[in-house]
């Protein structure tokens, strides 16, 4: 499994909230707020706690540090905006600077980190996976079916819902696996 594609995803969701946000106005952005700090947190962790240490032998530890300063900054531009939102002034500068610090963190893992990993850590990633995917659980991460099956094959996918307790899991398909897994880590 390539859990990189599945933290792909996870970045499309936090921009497309961070859009969101910017076009709603005054009591409209707290649920967009909320939504965007608890994907944020999440992700972060994760990354912390799974792919950061297990990334290191491939891609070095100044990126295990860099990951981590770009993640502290991160939580402080988001607790800046949290303080002025909705609709307080300066807010908009804050959700900007929260944008464009958390934009910088994911191009870097996008054009340099992720692809490093796929190129030269191939075990390195299926060994994290079922970690990766525990943590996501136990964070309540959710999980979209058509980023599980971007990211693993079937039998990849056989091996995590069979991890999960699903039934039956052998006689399906691999987007049927894709969506049980993820209706799994939705419940």
């Amino acid at each position: 499994m390539d859990v990189t594609k599945i933290l792909e995803a996870d970045h499309r969701k936090v921009e497309d909230l961070f859009d969101k946000i910017e076009k709603a106005d005054g009591d409209a952005r707290t649920p967009l707020i909320n939504e965007l700090k608890t994907s944020l947190l999440g992700h972060m962790e994760l990354e912390e706690t799974v792919v950061y240490p297990a990334m290191e032998p491939v891609t070095g530890k100044e990126d295990v540090v860099e990951g981590n300063v770009e993640h502290d900054l991160g939580r402080k531009g988001l607790e800046q905006m949290i303080g002025l939102a909705p609709d307080e002034p300066g807010f908009g500068a804050a959700l900007d600077a929260c944008k464009a610090g958390i934009k910088h963190h994911v191009d870097e893992e996008e054009d340099d980190i992720f692809p490093k990993l796929r190129k030269d850590g191939r075990e390195v990633l299926d060994q994290m996976a079922t970690p990766f995917m525990t943590k996501r659980l136990e964070l309540g991460l959710p999980m979209t079916a058509d980023a599980l099956s971007a990211a693993s094959n079937k039998d990849e996918l056989l091996e995590e819902a069979r991890s999960a307790g699903i039934e039956s899991a052998s006689a399906m398909t691999k987007d049927d696996l894709a969506k049980a897994l993820a209706a799994k880590m939705a419940s």
